[in-house]
């Protein structure tokens, strides 16, 4: 804990919060319209009535959520053997990340849904080396839950679960009959309220808006987006790559970390492909890919050519979200 009150460690951190700010500030200047989903998941509608429709209150909580995201998602990348554990290369490569396309920086459910699934994956790697992982378990699922209640797809990371245990080469029952009951916990309590008020033809909607595949739709894209698109695919299949031809020189706990994370990464894919409810969908992606790179470039041994790839990437995105004031002039 004591790095935390290292002056270095907090000016470096302010200094990467401030250049995520300077990313988001056009958000602020030029906020998009709201958009809300035709059948928005329980917690994701409550919030939204909870905090009525103003769009800057929305994207101050949005840009805040991402804040600590990012910094919780660097504590998870030195934790877990991701980066070196001085460095912070988990919260400048999620900062680049989170708001590399315009529909990132807006207001939309998956920012929390990032937040969830950072304490999920916390949970989930701790089972790497927990003598008795059924509480981690049980705590890991029991976020997915609330995750879905957010985002109902989200339900697909549910295997990444079960999956992680095999991998850890968990094979007592009690941990698949734990998780399976701290998903549903909170699905009982929202279905609770929904009979109790008389809504479950509301719930019926919501469960069935669940098998309503939506293919990206590309045409919503702008050139930028679609060309930071294209770099970020190329960045983090190279991640990918380079990983996968060292995995057998890692420990075997970083070995299984990186499997899972990337398996996380082809999971957040598949909902970006057939559950497309806008540009931000693809927002999933941005944890796991942030996770690989800041990895690659940590083990790197000649790291001038990613810091270059990383500046040019920094720029593009600065474009990508300024460029909107040349149009709104």
């Amino acid at each position: 804990m004591l790095k935390y009150f290292n002056s270095g460690y907090f000016s470096r951190t302010l200094m990467l919060i401030f250049l995520a700010a300077l990313l988001w500030l056009p958000a602020f200047l030029l906020p998009e319209k709201m958009t809300v989903p035709e059948h928005p998941a329980p917690f994701y509608q409550f919030f939204l009535f909870l905090f009525g429709n103003n769009s800057y209150f929305h994207l101050s909580i949005a840009f805040t959520i991402t804040v600590v995201s990012g910094i919780l998602l660097n504590q998870i990348a030195t934790q877990f053997g991701f980066t070196n554990r001085n460095a912070q290369l988990g919260t400048m490569v999620y900062y680049l990340l989170s708001a590399a396309l315009v529909s990132y920086t807006t207001t939309n459910s998956f920012v929390t849904v990032n937040l969830l699934m950072l304490f999920f994956l916390h949970f989930l790697f701790k089972i790497s080396d927990a003598k008795e992982p059924v509480s981690l378990s049980f705590n890991a699922s029991f976020i997915i839950g609330i995750t879905a209640l957010f985002y109902l797809p989200a339900l697909l990371f549910y295997l990444l679960l079960w999956f992680a245990l095999l991998v850890f080469r968990i094979s007592q029952w009690r941990n698949y009959a734990v998780s399976l009951i701290g998903l549903l916990i909170p699905f009982v309590f929202t279905f609770t309220w929904y009979f109790w008020n008389d809504q479950m033809q509301e719930a019926s909607l919501l469960i069935l808006s669940l098998f309503d595949f939506r293919l990206p739709d590309i045409t919503n894209y702008s050139a930028g987006d679609l060309s930071i698109s294209v770099i970020l695919l190329i960045f983090t299949l190279v991640a990918v790559s380079k990983l996968s031809k060292s995995l057998m020189e890692k420990n075997i706990n970083i070995r299984h970390i990186l499997r899972i994370t990337m398996y996380y990464l082809a999971a957040a894919f598949m909902l970006f492909l057939f559950f497309s409810e806008s540009g931000a969908n693809s927002l999933l992606l941005s944890i796991p890919a942030s996770l690989l790179i800041a990895a690659v470039f940590s083990e790197s041994k000649n790291p001038k050519w990613f810091e270059r790839a990383i500046r040019l990437l920094l720029v593009l995105v600065f474009i990508n979200q300024y460029i909107r004031f040349f149009y709104a002039a």
